[in-house]
């Protein structure tokens, strides 16, 4: 869902600060100070609502909607983690393991951040995010696939070994001479 409110039309670093400060509780009234002293805020609203200041049934609306969404996100996040600390202890993954619940958290990282997007007006603010995120995908899944390749090289290359070694080994076949003298 695509929000349009002035609230949601903010830059989205500034829409995590107000999230972040409404998480700890501040009032309204400062929180509505806070935003409409911030230049940022001031370019916005001048440029899209006449510059009509972020009134409190702005930020009602937000805090019942964009607010709440991002809670969900952020609960959802915070959950995952602690599943993830809690799950058999981290010294007892191996590599493996470990790789495969990083990769899981980044890669929800990205969707999180990419649903975010959906509350940023279109521009080219949002578009620099948008490719940002993908190049961060693109560079997650090349490390996936270039893990993925040479584990297939290492199973070649052992399959050319235990191939070697039995043919070496055939009856009748002297066996390989040895480097050392």
């Amino acid at each position: 869902m695509t929000r349009n409110g002035k609230i949601a039309r903010l830059p989205l670093d500034l829409r995590e600060q107000l999230n972040q400060r409404l998480r700890q509780g501040q009032k309204a009234r400062q929180l509505i100070q806070w935003l409409n002293g911030l230049p940022e805020v001031q370019a916005v609203l001048g440029s899209e609502f006449k510059g009509q200041p972020i009134l409190e049934v702005n930020l009602s609306r937000w805090k019942n909607g964009g607010y709440q969404s991002w809670l969900e996100e952020q609960n959802s996040l915070d959950a995952a983690i602690a599943m993830m600390e809690k799950s058999s202890g981290l010294r007892e993954l191996n590599k493996e393991e470990l790789s495969q619940r990083v990769n899981l958290i980044l890669h929800n990282q990205i969707a999180l951040e990419l649903k975010r997007l959906d509350f940023v007006p279109p521009g080219s603010r949002k578009t620099r995010v948008q490719r940002a995120l993908v190049d961060r995908y693109v560079a997650l899944q090349r490390v996936s696939l270039e893990k993925a390749r040479l584990g297939l090289e290492e199973r070649r290359l052992s399959f050319l070994h235990e191939r070697s070694l039995a043919k070496a080994c055939r009856p009748g076949r002297k066996p390989p001479k040895s480097a050392e003298p």
